[in-house]
């Protein structure tokens, strides 16, 4: 029987299509292809605070903070949340909102002015998030808590809220979301009456849904267009639309036919989807655009750890490259509290580097934290010329190199060039896991496992930084066998 649509499951869907269908429907074999969730990731899962009850408390110090009584039982817990609104309570924490086969529980209700089926007053929704922004699924979660709310109050909330860590509430303007939230809830009340989503296969498939495999198993045996790096839902549905569905149907289309024919369809992005379908058929390398990489004096690779339940960095991890030597050089905080002195050591570093220099990193994410830290913290001219030097790697591939690889994040391209990860720790929730750990125990042995982790990813971008100065310099299209299997190429004659 189909469970009832809970505020989870927007982001779960907005993850991956298939969770929430197959945390319901899956099958006995199916079962067996789910990966376990850590603890941690359960925790993450929410998107909450470890100390979210603390952090209630501290946001609303000096006002009275009721807590709704909890209940396994959904509806008498609705019931006893009821009251508390019915009584004119100013806050109402963890209470239970029950309509139909929905059934949502708001972080906290805040009473405002206004007229309701309760009085001269209605509720509002406030969440309690540890992202720094406010993100598309907390949005479409408040949206789902305020028509909870209409349908139990009869007042449709204009504003929803997101408390964040810092204490700061930003407001959502929920009547701007309502059209786009009714078709995804559309979808998503297929799928928990039983109606599987077309394939789809995304990298937070792997890493973020525990139904990855299932994804992956179902888009393969289809051989579905799903697989194309970089094809959103969009252009997947409109070249569903236009019968192109299969990996053999994107490699041969003909773009100047379907240029146009569908939104988001224009020539450039179905010419790299073709070749794309290409590169997976053939296991082709094809360099469509030149890369250049020019190689000053020195040269740093840089990337940030960091424990997104605490919206904290803890380790700034740089590989520093001359022509006479690599030498690994992290800074590191040993606990949340020393974020602040980790930053000033790495203001303090930055601040000494001899121009010209530049900075390889694999992704925005960098850039992002380095704005949030300075924030927090404070900048400096050194930080100024550190962010002005930044090469976002992923960038200049991702527009430059098809790769047969159905993602391409970092891992995956310099898996796919022959590097290997030495240690324990295999990714970067991994790393919060061990962190987090870290920081209960204090054993050392669980911080140089993170520091191993770091140093390999570091070193992972300057093996792709150096296959991209070697074999991506022109037009080329590189078959198997590969001539970079086993012959990595050096820069600045670094030795392994």
């Amino acid at each position: 029987m189909p469970s009832r649509l809970t505020a989870t499951d927007y982001y779960k869907y907005l993850q991956c299509p298939h969770w929430p269908y197959y945390d319901r429907w899956a099958t006995p074999e199916e079962e067996k292809l789910k990966r376990e969730l850590t603890k941690n990731e359960l925790a993450r899962l929410e998107d909450g605070l470890a100390h979210e009850a603390q952090v209630v408390k501290g946001l609303f110090k000096g006002q009275e903070v009721l807590k709704a009584k909890q209940d396994k039982d959904a509806e008498r817990a609705a019931a006893a949340t009821l009251e508390l609104m019915r009584s004119g309570a100013k806050l109402i924490y963890q209470g239970t909102l029950v309509s139909g086969d929905w059934v949502g529980r708001p972080d906290l209700l805040r009473r405002v002015n206004g007229h309701s089926s309760l009085g001269e007053w209605f509720y509002e929704p406030l969440d309690v998030k540890s992202s720094s922004q406010v993100q598309k699924y907390q949005v479409f979660q408040l949206m789902f808590y305020a028509v909870l709310l209409e349908r139990v109050q009869g007042q449709f909330p204009a504003r929803g809220y997101i408390l964040n860590k810092e204490g700061l509430e930003q407001e959502v303007e929920l009547g701007e979301y309502v059209a786009e939230f009714e078709k995804l809830t559309e979808d998503l009340e297929r799928v928990v009456a039983g109606e599987k989503p077309d394939p789809v296969y995304r990298k937070s498939c792997v890493d973020t849904g525990p139904w990855g495999e299932c994804c992956f198993k179902d888009a393969y045996a289809k051989q579905d267009i799903a697989l194309l790096f970089n094809v959103d839902a969009r252009k997947l549905k409109a070249l569903r639309e236009l019968r192109i569905r299969t990996l053999e149907d994107a490699a041969g289309m003909d773009v100047t036919d379907l240029d146009g024919r569908a939104k988001g369809l224009r020539a450039h992005s179905l010419e790299v989807a073709k070749l794309q379908a290409q590169s997976l058929l053939r296991q082709q390398v094809i360099v469509r655009k030149p890369v250049t990489l020019g190689t000053p004096p020195l040269e740093i690779h840089f990337d940030i750890e960091s424990d997104p339940p605490n919206d904290t960095d803890y380790l700034l991890g740089c590989l520093v490259r001359t022509p006479d030597e690599e030498t690994y050089k992290p800074f590191v905080a040993r606990k949340l509290a020393d974020e602040g002195k980790m930053w000033r050591e790495f203001l303090d570093w930055v601040d000494g580097l001899p121009l010209p220099y530049h900075v390889i990193h694999y992704a925005s994410y960098e850039h992002v934290r380095l704005d949030i830290l300075e924030r927090r913290y404070g900048g400096s001219a050194g930080l100024e010329r550190f962010r002005a030097n930044m090469v976002d790697l992923k960038d200049l591939v991702v527009h430059s190199v098809v790769f047969p690889e159905y993602f391409y994040g970092l891992k995956y391209l310099a898996k796919f060039l022959g590097y290997a990860w030495r240690g324990q720790v295999k990714g970067g929730g991994q790393s919060v896991d061990v962190f987090e750990e870290f920081i209960k125990t204090g054993d050392d042995n669980l911080l140089d496992q993170i520091l191993i982790y770091n140093e390999d990813d570091v070193r992972a971008t300057a093996v792709l930084a150096d296959w991209c100065r070697v074999y991506a310099t022109d037009l080329s299209v590189h078959q198997k066998p590969y001539p970079w299997v086993g012959n990595r190429p050096l820069l600045y004659g670094a030795k392994d």
